[in-house]
């Protein structure tokens, strides 16, 4: 009967391991593409060295032999698709002068945006641009080849109903990829700087009008690019079914919000990591893809890619927000030029525990991350939630923090404009500054501006910040910390220790930060004497250089590697108490 139990046990895995769908984000150059190849290979591809049990083996070394163990049995190679590929379907749908008269309406607009260079975002958009020559990328000859095979298959992958077209379909999805690859190659390979360009316009335009030619903006296109690639899912999904083979998808590269949001609302399997790399390395990188970039194309690309959009208008939502797919994933890797087997490491150590949940248990900076992940949910500012967590030397949790403003204040998401415009003197969730004449009827601007019918129709609140509004039309302020009323994610986690007291001294210890420390927590830790920073989303500034990487006793300081959110209880959650799995596996016969 020990059969049965073995089968039952099967049975509840296999969901997990039928259906995988991973989606990569991270910087032209981070190794999403590196990644992606090798979640595409085989383990004999792999080429990867064993990792033994000994006598003296850490218990890290023992968590990396028990997943590697898993691995070499359970490895199923990954389907790779370039989200660059489904802009390339788009693409083909137009012959070559088609295509060159839509290059040079994106020209034009580069050329208005250099010549006015006003905050239209419509243009704005176009800043980080240069005028693409087609003839420079691809003859009409070689281009022609590519689209005379595939300028319908777009069409087909959108209207396929019906089953008998899966193999069909998949064969030629199949056939179409190894093309798209050769094209990109050889326009990246006669100008890399127009290839990017290109296709990130072309992807912008995707989600702005539902093709990649400037026409009337659409809303209901955000998730265009989205649903043709999920569409493409499906195909292959169903091709394997009816083969009784499992299905393990690799996106390479999700870089928009509403793409990555899109397939995480559509399916529980679907995992996001994030790709992390040094600016040196990336450059380092991209250098030798292509000689053809110049210093400031460079640093132009880094620049584009390392802010963070806030979302206020169309173009933002349809354009690459890199760094915010970064701090939405479920998983971060560390990529460096000089341990690649490191980032190997990881994803099937992350592979292996979607396939099986709770192999081995987190690591030290995955469980105080993910105190600090937790803490940050219990932030009422309007502009971003952030989280902390220190220990002492020895990793012992001694503080959390958020960021918020001090305990007795009103956070600034509780709060309401329309309220404070009514409110008299004994209404404390309002400061006598905010009740005062001059701030009210700046409330009242900012008031005007909003939409207050939809916002009481939907029953949202009009909450206000109270920096952007006594900052408004003063640009020398806007950066002036002194002006936020909340207290920062680390400042109040060193606030607690001051206030309650430890016990215990954090000299030595470890600050964990869903955002890397400012300027002046910096200076706080440093004064502290904490010796190790750890984060996930980099704050901009110059904390690094000028604070931390200076005097007697600068910190170490990294970005975080490991899994957070709802996917570390989803990877490290035992399905089975593992004691009771081992017990299907026995060789009594039940009765």
């Amino acid at each position: 009967m020990s059969a049965l139990t073995q089968e039952i046990v099967n049975t509840i895995y296999k969901s997990k391991q039928e259906f995988i769908i991973v989606g990569l984000t991270g910087r032209i150059g981070s190794g999403c593409s590196t990644a992606a190849k090798f979640l595409s290979q085989k383990t004999k591809e792999h080429n990867l060295k064993e990792i033994c049990l000994t006598d003296h083996i850490s218990d890290n070394k023992r968590k990396k032999y028990i997943i590697h163990k898993f691995y070499k049995k359970n490895w199923i190679q990954f389907k790779s698709i370039s989200l660059s590929d489904i802009i390339t379907l788009f693409i083909f749908q137009y012959s070559y002068r088609e295509l060159e008269n839509i290059i040079d309406k994106f020209n034009s607009k580069i050329e208005e945006y250099k010549k006015y260079k006003n905050e239209d975002p419509s243009l704005k958009r176009f800043k980080h641009f240069n005028k693409i020559k087609i003839k420079s990328i691809i003859s009409k000859k070689k281009y022609k080849k590519y689209h005379d095979k595939f300028y319908k298959l777009l069409e087909d992958i959108q209207d396929s109903k019906s089953k008998d077209n899966y193999n069909i379909l998949y064969k030629r999805i199949k056939k179409f990829f190894d093309a798209s690859k050769k094209f990109k190659k050889h326009i990246s390979d006669n100008n890399y700087k127009y290839y990017t360009d290109l296709y990130q316009l072309c992807g912008d335009n995707i989600r702005l009008y539902g093709d990649i030619e400037i026409k009337n903006t659409n809303p209901n296109s955000v998730y265009t690019i989205a649903d043709t690639t999920n569409k493409i899912i499906k195909i292959i999904k169903k091709h394997n079914e009816l083969k009784n083979k499992p299905t393990y998808i690799v996106l390479d590269a999700l870089r928009n919000i509403m793409e990555m949001y899109y397939f995480k609302s559509r399916y529980s399997a679907f995992y996001m990591i994030a790709i992390n790399a040094d600016d040196k390395d990336i450059k380092n990188r991209l250098r030798k893809k292509s000689s053809n970039l110049t210093t400031e194309n460079l640093e132009n690309q880094l620049g584009k890619e390392n802010n963070k959009l806030e979302l206020n208008n169309i173009y933002d939502f349809s354009s690459q927000n890199i760094q915010t797919c970064i701090v939405n994933s479920d998983m971060f890797i560390y990529n460096k030029d000089s341990n690649i087997l490191e980032m190997y490491g990881q994803l099937i150590k992350y592979i292996s525990l979607i396939q099986h949940p709770g192999l081995v248990t987190p690591s030290q900076d995955e469980k105080m991350m993910q105190i600090a992940f937790t803490a940050k949910l219990n932030s009422a500012c309007l502009s971003r939630q952030v989280g902390a967590c220190v220990t002492n030397k020895d990793g012992s949790v001694k503080a959390i923090g958020w960021n918020s403003v001090a305990n007795g204040q009103t956070p600034c998401l509780l709060r309401s404009s329309n309220e404070l415009l009514k409110s008299n003197n004994l209404n404390i969730s309002y400061s006598a500054y905010e009740k005062s004449k001059n701030f009210k009827t700046k409330i009242q601007n900012f008031s005007n501006t909003l939409d207050l019918h939809t916002l009481n129709k939907k029953g949202l609140n009009d909450s206000f910040c109270f920096k952007t509004i006594y900052t408004t039309n003063n640009e020398k302020e806007k950066n002036n910390q002194v002006h936020t009323r909340s207290l920062h994610a680390e400042e109040n986690a060193f606030l607690q220790l001051a206030k309650y007291g430890s016990g215990e001294s954090i000299i030595g210890g470890t600050l964990y930060s869903t955002a890397s420390p400012c300027e002046l927590c910096s200076k706080k830790s440093y004064q502290l004497g904490i010796k190790r920073i750890v984060y996930i989303d980099p704050y901009p500034g110059i904390a690094r250089e000028q604070i931390l990487n200076s005097g007697l006793y600068p910190p170490k300081i990294d970005l975080f590697n490991g899994v957070i959110g709802d996917s570390y209880y989803k990877l490290y959650t035992q399905m089975i108490p593992f004691k009771d799995e081992l017990k299907c596996f026995n060789n009594s016969k039940e009765k």
